[in-house]
């Protein structure tokens, strides 16, 4: 009577290994966007020392272009000019990677929430099932000790009635036609 325990057990290593599957899916996805998080930084970085270099350069052709006048102002305002475009576009592709994360991390926390959530149902599904388990077993009358005297004082009974039966020849036991 009830549910056979190695189909129960079957059943809860099955959901044990399908929730190893989803928690390794979701250590992927984390490492996955700590990778990202990393190549952000290294491109802030990268933009940094772009935004450096042009500074550099800056200064060296203002230096170099001391007596032409008309010449250095050219260079700087095309060098400005360049600055602002690169430092820009890095801040463009910062602000697009950085709000890539961040709706990468929002699925992420979506499918963690429903997996916990999941989890919940199962875990108080299981327990109302054990707890019904366990209230069938308390009721059954094999546990109480009047019934189980009772039982067998029914089957002393019985045995006794059958018995003489039992004990008389086989002719007398046939039925009459």
């Amino acid at each position: 009577m009830g549910y056979s325990k190695r189909e129960v057990r079957a059943f809860l290593e099955q959901i044990a290994d399908e929730m190893d599957v989803v928690m390794s899916l979701k250590d992927k996805e984390l490492q996955h966007a700590r990778e990202m998080q990393y190549e952000v930084k290294q491109e802030a970085v990268q933009a940094s020392n772009a935004v450096e270099d042009l500074k550099r350069r800056e200064e060296l052709i203002s230096r170099t272009l001391v007596f032409a006048e008309k010449t250095k102002a050219d260079i700087i305002s095309n060098a400005r000019k360049e600055a602002e475009n690169i430092i820009h576009e890095g801040e463009l592709k910062a602000k697009r990677a950085i709000q890539e994360a961040k709706q990468y991390l929002n699925v992420l926390e979506h499918q963690y929430m429903h997996v916990k959530e999941q989890k919940r149902q199962f875990l108080m599904q299981f327990r109302v099932e054990l707890q019904t388990f366990m209230d069938r077993i308390g009721k059954d009358p094999m546990l109480a000790k009047d019934a189980d005297q009772l039982l067998d004082s029914e089957f002393k009974q019985l045995k006794d009635e059958i018995q003489p039966r039992l004990d008389q020849s086989p002719d007398q036991n046939k039925p009459a036609n």
